[in-house]
């Protein structure tokens, strides 16, 4: 008998979207999540997904580059826009998501999982991130705006 190890996700939704419980965001519309082994591992959320539509390409820099906090760490690239994605922090890139350079639709159907962009290690602790349900607010206010 196979045993199958599955994770199960507790979400926030607000209307078709879907926010993860589990992680940090930044009113940019990246999350954030703390690997507890010293990395963080970054993606966009599921709004930022939708409204992106189509994800044809994600633009990655150099592992071993370090990012002062707000400065692109990545460019994921739809058929109609494209969507620069913030250090959260002062940072190093430890990673990227290799995956996504051959499919980069991952980030539409799973962002919170397969989907992730990039891995980080913390150089300072000053950030902008907010709450799950502080992040909510900022979709409702988005939106409102519509």
């Amino acid at each position: 008998m196979k045993i199958y190890s599955v994770i199960i996700m507790d979400f926030l939704k607000i209307g078709d979207y879907k926010i993860a419980k589990d992680r940090m965001y930044l009113s940019s519309h990246e999350w954030v999540l703390d690997n507890q082994d010293g990395t963080y591992t970054m993606g966009i959320s599921d709004y930022a997904q939708k409204m992106l539509k189509e994800i044809s390409y994600v633009q990655f820099e150099d592992e071993g580059d370090e990012f002062d906090k707000e400065d692109i760490v990545c460019v994921v690239e739809a058929l109609k826009a494209t969507g620069d994605i913030y250090a959260p922090f002062d940072c190093e890139l430890v990673a990227n998501n290799e995956e996504l350079e051959d499919d980069p639709e991952i980030v539409s159907d799973s962002p919170y999982e397969g989907g992730w962009l990039v891995k980080i290690k913390k150089i300072t602790d000053d950030n902008d991130m907010i709450s799950p349900e502080e992040y909510m607010k900022v979709i409702e206010a988005e939106l409102n705006d519509f």
